[in-house]
């Protein structure tokens, strides 16, 4: 199934499962919507009132209920932002710890062509320095699926962040078993080969097993750590900064700019106290808005050419890919079989 078929299928296994789960949100209600057919007395249309909207799902977290609001941009969530980072957010820590407020806000993000300036920011950040949530950011299907099922099962408030870039996206996964969720998941090429290692997350992914694949038919071996969890009380654990500092050539890439964003935060944790001789760089946007121009847009965000040609600079100070990408490849909703890609090894 595709990326937003999963997300789909995952709310639809969450409504089945209890009553008091509920879906709130703008469109969720529109004809053709599987989730409202099937649990028309669990799925809510919301008035164009953020705030007022998230202020009701939160009381209802507070109230026995599990409650999903569903925002179609993050700059709409922005309009809420005090309802989820200081009531949702803070809520047990206001009520020492034994009044729990589990509320899961769904929030589209990142880049889509066209949008422009407004409407392809991040803001990763804000959510990560925010105390009390559950932050996700799947990269995969299986992910997106078992992100939704695992935020209903806690009983805490849970950010999901959906990189609408991924919307096409396949894999073939199986639905009906349990799994742990991980914070990071490493794709590694060959054995004992720890010499480059990209650090992405969310739309990152992608692009990052395309770069592997190639790179791999010239032997040239990396392997990918991929976050998607960044759970409350331990956003990055110890053990994933330990597997990072055995690489020499470490890049981070991101498709939000790299200052003060996620990946900044790691490459901090991962300068402290490291005594090994590690090579860092960074593939990200500048640090400004996307432009709205699809001319421009073509050439604001990194993808596999540069992975690959910043690569073949550190191994040969040559380029291996000099032919430009076409808009489509660079702007459009990837359609690949990312189980396909995450086999090949």
């Amino acid at each position: 199934m595709n990326f937003t078929n999963a997300i789909q299928e995952g709310t639809l296994k969450i409504l089945s499962k209890n009553k008091k789960n509920l879906v709130f949100g703008l469109e969720v209600t529109n004809i053709g919507s599987k989730i409202y057919e099937k649990y028309p007395s669990q799925v809510f249309e919301t008035p164009v009132s953020e705030l007022a909207s998230t202020g009701l799902c939160v009381g209802l977290a507070t109230r026995g209920f599990k409650p999903t609001i569903v925002y179609g941009r993050v700059e709409f969530a922005l309009l809420a932002f005090d309802q989820i980072l200081t009531q949702a957010g803070r809520w047990e820590y206001m009520f020492g710890g034994n009044y729990p407020c589990p509320v899961t806000f769904r929030i589209q993000i990142g880049r889509q062509w066209g949008n422009g300036p407004q409407h392809t920011a991040n803001y990763h950040s804000i959510f990560m320095q925010s105390y009390g949530l559950d932050i996700y950011i799947p990269s995969t299907p299986q992910e997106a699926y078992f992100h939704i099922i695992n935020s209903n099962k806690q009983n805490r408030p849970a950010v999901i962040l959906e990189h609408r870039y991924l919307t096409q996206i396949k894999e073939n996964f199986k639905t009906n078993r349990k799994i742990k969720i991980r914070q990071h998941t490493l794709y590694k090429s060959v054995k004992n080969k720890k010499k480059y290692l990209i650090i992405t997350y969310g739309d990152g992914l992608i692009d990052s097993l395309k770069t592997k694949k190639y790179l791999k038919d010239k032997n040239i071996y990396i392997d990918i750590m991929n976050f998607s969890y960044f759970p409350f009380k331990n956003r990055i654990e110890k053990k994933a900064i330990k597997i990072a500092q055995k690489y020499k050539e470490v890049i981070f890439f991101d498709s939000a700019p790299f200052e003060f964003g996620i990946l900044s935060g790691v490459s901090s944790m991962l300068k402290i106290n490291n005594k090994n001789k590690q090579n860092f760089y960074y593939l990200s946007p500048n640090n400004s808005p996307s432009p709205s121009a699809p001319s421009l847009a073509k050439n604001y965000y990194k993808n596999t050419k540069d992975l690959i040609n910043l690569v073949s600079k550190i191994e040969t100070d040559k380029k291996l890919i000099n032919r430009k990408l076409s808009f489509e490849e660079v702007m459009l909703w990837p359609q690949d079989d990312i189980g396909k890609l995450i086999k090949h090894k």
